[in-house]
């Protein structure tokens, strides 16, 4: 009984501060609904364990709320990294001369697929595309394969 007590009031401070920080209209409407549903969703659960029923609602909900944000936090996460790589690789080929674009592809293991540098052929680089792709393969620990230059101005 006091884990649903409790259970309601977490619900309720924080229906009560989703109210307060909204604005009013379309997005307030549906804070409500999905606040509500939780509420009902804690109620049900509440109900169907008084009566005996072993498979109550929220166990199930919350498993799915979980790896949903699981699945949220992971593909932030891969995003982050992948954004970072980006910025290394063309940072990488300014130091060389080149002005430059990257593309990084992740696996959704985090394992690096392969890069796509696009570079501007500047009058004087300071090293070749393809010594480039090589030194960025040795950085990054991968096939040099997985380097796909794209050279353009030549």
């Amino acid at each position: 009984m006091s884990a649903f007590v409790r259970q309601i009031a977490v619900l309720s401070v924080l229906w009560a501060m989703c109210e307060l920080l909204l604005p009013e209209g379309r997005q307030q409407r549906m804070v409500r609904m999905t606040a509500s549903l939780l509420v009902m969703a804690a109620l049900l659960s509440t109900v169907g364990s008084w009566l005996g029923n072993a498979s109550s609602a929220q166990p199930a909900m919350t498993q799915t709320v979980q790896q949903t944000a699981e699945d949220t936090y992971r593909r932030t996460a891969l995003v982050a990294f992948a954004n970072q790589l980006e910025s290394y690789c063309v940072r990488m080929a300014q130091r060389a001369g080149y002005q430059a674009g990257a593309e990084v592809y992740l696996t959704l293991d985090g394992e690096l697929d392969h890069v796509k540098l696009t570079l501007n052929q500047p009058e004087a680089a300071l090293i070749s595309s393809a010594r480039l792709a090589q030194t960025l393969s040795q950085q990054l620990g991968v096939d040099e394969q997985r380097i796909w230059l794209s050279v353009e101005g030549t």
